[in-house]
């Protein structure tokens, strides 16, 4: 079988290795609880000791702030998530995109950098020739649409971000946000249907259009594809 010694050397370093692959893994999301920042694995927490990179060019510090590419740094406050694929979850359900964009909110439009809203003044022009007004009116805009829709995102160069909506059970009581503003708690009793066929039950029970169910839990928050926009 060869020298014992060496062979069992050669399994305590591939074990090595396999733990700290595993321990380097990219969380799902990171989260900061009672002044804990914490990186999510599924339903697990583990407190975060090195900082994150997360694939949308989002960087976690251990001290909770976090900066998109070269932009200015921002804190990751008490109960929000911030997910891997660059969307931030606050604590009341609102979720939106943490990297710089444009976002036609009910009549107005508003664009976002570095987390600060600022209300569009005059006509915005995209590299993609796109034209945007502040009341969301514009040229080439996408097909179909004369006018933007709430809900409707796109970065700075005009690109379309696709819609998520979200679902959350906060203090016993089924919140969601739908294009973009988030609507009254469920009533009980009361059932909504989102945008791709998930149907969301007052009682935290999900239904998603392949007929799978499950129930969300105190403090839990879903994205659900939101309304499709034509590109």
């Amino acid at each position: 079988m060869g020298n014992p010694s060496l062979y069992l050397a050669l399994i305590t370093i591939v074990c090595a290795l396999r733990l700290q692959a595993q321990g380097s893994s990219t969380p799902d999301a990171v989260t900061v609880k009672d002044n804990q920042v914490y990186a999510m694995y599924g339903d697990r927490m583990e407190v975060l000791t090195e900082n994150i990179e997360f694939p949308s060019d989002v960087v976690v510090n251990t001290n909770g702030y976090f900066a998109v590419g070269d932009g200015k740094e921002r804190k990751l406050l008490e109960g929000e998530v911030i997910r891997n694929d660059g969307w931030l979850v606050e604590p009341g359900g609102l979720i939106q995109p943490v990297f710089d964009h444009v976002a036609m909110i009910k009549t107005q439009v508003y664009v976002v950098r570095d987390g600060e809203a600022t209300a569009l003044k005059d006509t915005m022009v995209f590299s993609n020739k796109m034209s945007i007004n502040p009341d969301g009116t514009g040229v080439n805009l996408p097909a179909g649409n004369l006018h933007l829709v709430d809900g409707q995102l796109f970065r700075l160069d005009g690109t379309v971000i696709p819609a998520m909506d979200s679902v959350s059970l906060i203090n016993g009581r089924v919140v969601a946000q739908r294009y973009g503003s988030v609507v009254p708690p469920l009533l009980p009793g009361q059932m909504m249907a989102m945008d791709d066929g998930t149907e969301v039950f007052s009682d935290g029970t999900i239904l998603k259009p392949n007929g799978t169910t499950f129930k969300l839990h105190e403090g839990q928050t879903i994205l659900i594809t939101g309304p499709v926009f034509s590109h």
